[in-house]
């Protein structure tokens, strides 16, 4: 009797075929797997798994082990973004050494139509390849209509989306995931549920890896600890754990390539302590960038990076938000090939 394809059963080590043969491709063309796709399940393959995992939000601690949703995944469906390729208005064919981008909290409550005209015109204007997004819940009909961008974020992620990153059209997309914080969310200043945050990643022009990020509130750090609201804390800490881990697994296994993760950290770039921001770019090896005023006087909007160059970073206007949109380029250092 033939195996229907849905109970087909899980991958691990020592499997072998063809199944394990597409696996290790996957894997591999995404940069999970080092050695070679050789049909042959081991202990390489099952560390990938674990990694690609992690990456993409299975809660706890994934196991090495294949499944069914972990095929549909790596396919396309499930929790990754659709791929798409080169070939939108102004692609030459050529990847380009510098990007231009911008990260942006639009806050909430606006209305939708005001937001997609701010930013895109002012996409346009400047000319800007990817715009890091925060708390765009109840904004993604509207930002996916930006002519000659498309907006990738997770609205199955348990904060519905509250992080995106919107891309010029002509850039190659691949590698797109959520990155999911974990722990039980918080209460929010109306009386209301916050569930724990995700962050957006995606792989841009073949060499950089951009993460639109966005930690909870009311946070603060004393004597090198977070304090604040229980819930809000460990949210928070989950979510650093989360990129830190992501961030390690990039540089591991790309070290010729650059991550760029930014966005509204809700705390200065000079905080010091584990789990704040300043902890994850040490701890990743990261530097951080910044130095602008972007929230009142509050120098909370800002970048860490790894493997490229991150210059020219400046507060435009706010459109409309409590929060200005931050510019700055992004050059891949001269010699580094994908």
């Amino acid at each position: 009797m033939r195996t229907h394809p849905s109970h087909r059963p899980p991958l691990h080590v020592g499997s072998t075929g063809n199944r394990v043969q597409k696996l290790e491709e996957r894997l591999k063309s995404q940069g999970y797997l080092k050695g070679a796709a050789d049909d042959r399940f081991d202990a390489g393959t099952a560390k990938a798994v674990v990694a690609y995992k992690l990456d993409h939000g299975w809660e706890g601690k994934p196991k090495g082990v294949a499944g069914e949703r972990m095929a549909q995944s790596l396919k396309g469906t499930g929790t990754t973004a659709e791929t798409r390729q080169p070939g939108g208005s102004g692609d030459k064919g050529k990847t380009p050494s510098k990007l231009k981008g911008a990260t942006y909290n639009v806050e909430r409550d606006r209305d939708p139509k005001d937001v997609q005209k701010f930013l895109g015109k002012f996409a346009k204007n400047n000319d800007l390849d990817f715009v890091q997004l925060q708390e765009i819940n109840g904004y993604h009909k509207a930002l996916e209509k930006i002519p000659g961008y498309h907006l990738v974020t997770f609205p199955g992620a348990k904060d519905h989306g509250e992080t995106g990153i919107l891309v010029k059209d002509s850039l190659l997309q691949k590698q797109a995931m959520s990155i999911q914080g974990e722990g039980g969310g918080w209460t929010t200043v109306r009386g209301g549920h916050a569930p724990p945050r995700a962050a957006t990643a995606v792989k841009l022009a073949g060499w950089l890896q951009v993460v639109s990020a966005h930690q909870p509130p009311s946070v603060d750090w004393k004597d090198g600890h977070p304090v604040g609201p229980k819930n809000r804390v460990s949210t928070y800490k989950s979510l650093s754990e989360k990129l830190l881990g992501f961030a390690k697994r990039k540089i591991e296994n790309n070290p010729d390539q650059g991550v760029l993760i930014g966005g509204d950290w809700n705390e200065p770039a000079s905080t010091k302590g584990k789990w704040s921001p300043g902890w994850i770019a040490r701890q990743a090896g990261m530097t951080t960038h910044g130095g602008v005023e972007s929230h009142g006087h509050g120098k909370i909007d800002y970048a860490m990076s790894y493997g490229c160059r991150v210059s020219n970073v400046k507060a435009g206007p706010t459109g409309g938000s409590d929060h200005n949109i931050v510019t700055f380029t992004v050059s891949r250092p001269k010699g580094q090939k994908g």
